[in-house]
């Protein structure tokens, strides 16, 4: 769908330093597994003769995590679901995809002038005053990114360099893509539509059938895994900070605390968030303390907690990987730290019926009604009257808020029907089924052509060098060597 793509544009780059950073979901595989250890090697990687340093994989996965969490997540990413996406082995497969063309850019003889270093650096905003390059800004911007401007400047370079061998990878659209193209997203079908809202539809429930239905998927109904743990609390409520230490905590991280325009806040408007940062910092200090002195047996937890998935708020995944006896690191809560060893494991089991009964109910009475409203539909279909639509595209969902449908349910009926090769169907929702017919076609809009051609052209160039570079970056993985380092 139109809208839907020019909504999700995706980015190959993900070296950027100071802008917007996107990402190529479809990830790069084909090299193998890795595993790295940072404290231990000054590059993560290396390709051909291009280094991927440490400091260039943690901007780039702070890029992409950020990315993620602000775009996907809505500032509800984890640490442990950015793992459990694998951020980290995306991060550094793009990161040897630059690399690999980089590489390539070399060998060709390629390179990237004092002029357009200049030239480039100059077009950054961030480091503009009144829309001019400001060198006072440029040099405080890079402190508070901590960036050296050799190392910043390296960075652009690649940029420039990426840029300039995309560019070969580029062919112009031609009209006979365009027109394909264009024929596939804008063909257009007249349409009638009906609904049989899911409240027309009257059942009634059995015991014996309810029982019946859980015995069927008691698996279903199961009892959440819980922990048994022994626990040592440290909370930040009985630490104490003093004005001095504040002072001083402040001056070292106060490029931490800025206000919506960037600007860092003066000590008095940032004390109270100061001293609760660096109360938590003296918190886990005397945590991992109490860690250490909990793992060599030298102290004995002062409480008992069960912690139950989905009812406790808790990072379940480092109780999933835990042994019996083994004793966790601290664990950031929202006044303190908790330590704990695990003690005993409960295991997920099905309900009782009587605890399932509630449940089982609801999802049979769902399934039943569902069953009969997909019946009633089939029955409708032959004969039912409608509204009349009139022609719609793929992304033409406004049209159909005269069948009282929502935009996402509009997207989703429609991409149903453009995915479907019948005159006459029905959708089902939740809360209705929806039956359709397409009373006329036509195969290309040209209206829609029109408006839209410049953003078909976008789109055909897009995916005839993406299938360029692909087929390129396989090649370049078998010329030059990928070590990643243990």
């Amino acid at each position: 769908m139109i809208s839907w793509m020019q909504k999700h544009r995706k980015y190959l780059v993900i070296t950027i330093w100071i802008s917007t950073i996107a990402f190529v979901g479809a990830g790069f595989v084909g090299w193998g597994m890795y595993d790295f250890n940072l404290d231990r090697a000054s590059s993560v990687a290396k390709v051909g003769d291009e280094k991927i340093t440490i400091k260039e994989f943690q901007n780039a996965y702070r890029n992409l995590y950020n990315y993620y969490n602000e775009n996907v997540f809505k500032g509800k990413l984890t640490q442990e679901k950015a793992k459990e996406l694998k951020l980290d082995k995306l991060t550094l497969n793009q990161l040897i995809r630059e690399a690999l063309l980089i590489n390539y850019a070399h060998e060709l003889g390629m390179d990237v002038s004092k002029k357009e270093l200049e030239e480039k650096l100059l077009s950054i905003k961030a480091f503009q005053k009144n829309g001019v390059f400001d060198k006072n800004r440029y040099y405080q911007v890079l402190k508070q990114i901590r960036r050296e401007p050799k190392e910043f400047e390296d960075g652009l370079k690649k940029e420039i360099l990426l840029e300039k061998i995309k560019k070969l990878l580029s062919l112009k659209s031609a009209d006979v893509e365009e027109e394909a193209f264009g024929s596939a997203i804008f063909m257009a079908d007249k349409l009638e539509i009906a609904s049989i809202p899911i409240s027309d539809i009257n059942v009634s429930l059995e015991e014996n059938e309810t029982k019946a239905f859980w015995e069927k998927n008691k698996n279903k109904y199961m009892i959440a895994p819980s922990y048994d743990v022994e626990a040592i609390k440290v909370t930040v409520d009985d630490i104490k900070v003093e004005d001095k230490e504040a002072k001083e905590y402040y001056q070292n991280e106060k490029f931490r605390y800025k206000n919506e325009e960037g600007k860092i806040l003066p000590f008095e408007k940032a004390k109270d968030k100061v001293i609760k940062d660096l109360k938590f910092k003296k918190a886990k200090k005397i945590a991992l303390k109490k860690y250490l002195l909990l793992k060599k047996g030298k102290i004995k937890a002062n409480q008992k907690i069960t912690l139950t998935e989905g009812k406790d708020d808790f990072p379940f995944e480092k109780l999933k990987r835990a042994k019996k006896g083994d004793v966790l690191k601290p664990i950031k809560q929202k006044n303190g730290f908790l330590v704990i060893k695990l003690d005993i494991i409960n295991l997920p089991k099905p309900m009782k019926y009587e605890d399932a009964k509630r449940f089982v109910k609801q999802d049979l009475l769902e399934y039943k009604k569902l069953s009969l409203l997909e019946e009633k539909a089939k029955k409708m279909l032959k004969n039912f009257k409608g509204i009349d639509i009139g022609f719609v595209t793929r992304d033409d969902y406004k049209k159909l808020e005269k069948a009282k449908l929502g935009e996402n349910e509009a997207l989703e009926l429609l991409n149903n029907i453009f995915s479907s090769n019948k005159r006459e169907s029905y959708y089902i929702f939740k809360d209705k089924a929806i039956l359709y017919r397409i009373t006329d076609q036509k195969l290309v809009d040209e209206k829609k052509l029109k408006e839209n051609k410049d953003l078909i052209i976008k789109n055909v160039e897009s995916l005839k060098e993406s299938s360029i570079e692909n087929a390129l970056i396989s090649q370049l993985a078998r010329r030059y060597e990928i070590i990643r380092y243990k």
